[in-house]
């Protein structure tokens, strides 16, 4: 009887390391579940407005984990991210946003503002097609577009964008700006506010020069106006000046200044044709705008530059046909610089403007003939189309 009465209490003693080993392994489990799962969650969701998800059977709240390798697909509204290391990052929709770690991701489409202003979120870094973009303590909105055009916008602070084929990197500073195109000639437009005066100052663009390619003075450039016409002189503030102010070296004296400045009847596009003289490898291609309203300081509409800038190296140049690509000109960069400063109010908008356009490979591409297509820009109070004041056009070649 005694025997028979300790089985019961052997077979519990024999099968106890064996419930403790179970019972770890389940807790062990459990721990490395809870561990992958705070692991893989670098960030969360914050604040959500209107969105609507290209996934429409999506259900996400704030407080929601965001995992290393998931995608935000926004297909409209607006959604906070925030990271782990502190940046939060708003994406505006539509837009496309793959997290790849607590300290950034890749952009594929779309808008996306970040701010960067912690120490452990220093760093941060947004990829995109055509660049990175690395924080150094800041707020920058970095955007993407379908046909690879990346754009960064500096609202405060500085960044380091590397771009795609090129050694050295681009250092942005508040207010300035940097555009990438796709392609093989990788080329950047670099935008910047001046200082404002006729001295035409900027924090790294030069100066308006009388010593570029296209200057009056060498003797072989030429300015045509191929299409559109210029703001007539018998109208209110004043006509354009003549073609021959964008290739003399110098910009505006002052902050409206008509008949020093080159600008297109109110409403209308216009296409400026340069003729070099010969073709010729060109390194960087510069523009400038000033203007300020006298009556209205805050109106700066004048200064916004729009382009879309276009290259050809024959004797003789094509056409401006519907399709210009096919008629031989070849896209070279497109301009717009109230996106790239992010202008929303009129009195954010710089009032002197440089746009300087280059390449990673040195040079932009060898031709004889420039073609810029200006366009108007909408005022946010009157909603009239005004042309922009430009003051030069500098284009710099190898010898």
């Amino acid at each position: 009887a005694p025997l028979t009465e300790n089985k019961p209490a052997g077979r519990w003693l024999s099968w106890r390391p064996l419930a403790a080993a179970a019972a770890a392994v389940l807790l062990a489990a459990g721990w490395w579940v809870q561990y992958e799962r705070l692991h893989r969650e670098v960030a969360r969701f914050g604040a959500l407005q209107d969105c609507r998800w290209v996934d429409a059977k999506l259900n996400v709240a704030p407080g929601d984990g965001v995992r290393r390798g998931q995608r935000v697909e926004l297909a409209s509204g607006s959604v906070e991210i925030e990271f782990r290391s502190g940046a939060v990052a708003t994406l505006l929709g539509p837009c496309i946003f793959e997290v790849e770690s607590a300290m950034g991701g890749f952009l594929t489409l779309g808008q996306m503002k970040t701010r960067a202003a912690t120490p452990e979120s220093k760093g941060f870094t947004v990829r995109t097609r055509t660049a990175r973009v690395v924080d150094l303590g800041t707020e920058f909105v970095t955007s993407a577009g379908a046909d690879g055009l990346s754009r960064v916008e500096v609202t405060s602070g500085e960044v380091v964008v590397h771009v795609v084929g090129e050694r050295t990197p681009q250092h942005l500073q508040q207010g300035d700006a940097l555009s990438v195109e796709a392609g093989s000639a990788q080329v950047i437009a670099r935008i910047e506010s001046g200082d404002e005066t006729s001295a035409f100052r900027f924090p790294t663009i030069e100066p308006p020069s009388d010593r570029d390619d296209a200057d009056a003075r060498q003797g072989h450039a030429v300015m045509r106006l191929v299409r559109g016409e210029l703001r007539k002189t018998p109208s209110p503030g004043g006509g354009s000046g003549p073609l021959e102010a964008l290739l003399d070296g110098r910009a505006q004296s002052s902050k409206d200044a008509p008949t020093e400045s080159v600008f297109m009847d109110d409403g209308t596009s216009g296409w400026l044709q340069l003729d070099l003289g010969s073709a010729v490898s060109i390194t960087k291609i510069n523009t400038y705008s000033w203007h300020q309203a006298l009556k209205e300081a805050d109106n700066r509409v004048r200064a916004v530059q729009q382009f879309v800038l276009y290259g050809f190296a024959g004797d003789a140049p094509p056409a401006i046909a519907a399709d210009r690509v096919s008629a031989g000109w070849v896209p070279i960069a497109r301009v717009n610089t109230d996106e790239s400063f992010q202008i929303i109010e009129r009195t954010d908008r710089p009032a002197q403007q440089a746009c300087s356009i280059s390449s990673t490979r040195g040079t932009l591409g060898r031709y004889r003939y420039l073609l810029w297509h200006v366009q108007p820009s909408r005022d946010p109070v009157s909603h009239k189309l005004n042309n922009t004041f430009y003051g030069e056009f500098d284009v710099y070649a190898q010898p």
